[in-house]
């Protein structure tokens, strides 16, 4: 149980990781970013940062900042869905273990007030 939930609740992250790291890979390769960044770099030396701002390439940095866009809505969706996973798993352990756990507890509170020491047993992996 305790693995599969880090794997529910981590999954989003991962997958948001992932997507992130294909888009700057395709943003940094982009046809129109290589030939701006090979071509400018002697420029900028000796120009300073309103000849670089001028050099960015714009259609693919829109492009980038759509798919981050698009790369964090996903992440929020998929985050979502993980929580009531999760949810759903707790709440299907609770219904299996919650007529054993009342039980237990019932008897804990007769036997208490019958004077005795309540008996406790050690707790499930």
């Amino acid at each position: 149980m305790p693995t599969e939930a880090f794997e529910t609740l981590l999954s989003p992250y991962s997958k948001l990781m992932r997507a992130n790291m294909e888009l700057i890979a395709k943003f940094s390769t982009a046809p129109e970013v290589m030939a701006r960044t090979l071509g400018t770099g002697p420029k900028l030396s000796g120009s300073g940062l309103d000849a670089a701002l001028g050099a960015f390439p714009v259609n693919a940095f829109n492009e980038f900042l759509m798919g981050l866009v698009k790369n964090w809505m996903e992440f929020l969706t998929d985050l979502g869905q993980s929580a009531m996973s999760l949810a759903d798993q707790g709440q299907e352990t609770f219904l299996k273990r919650g007529p054993a756990m009342a039980g237990d507890a019932a008897r804990a509170m007769t036997e208490a007030t019958h004077g005795k020491t309540p008996r406790v047993k050690p707790a499930a992996a």
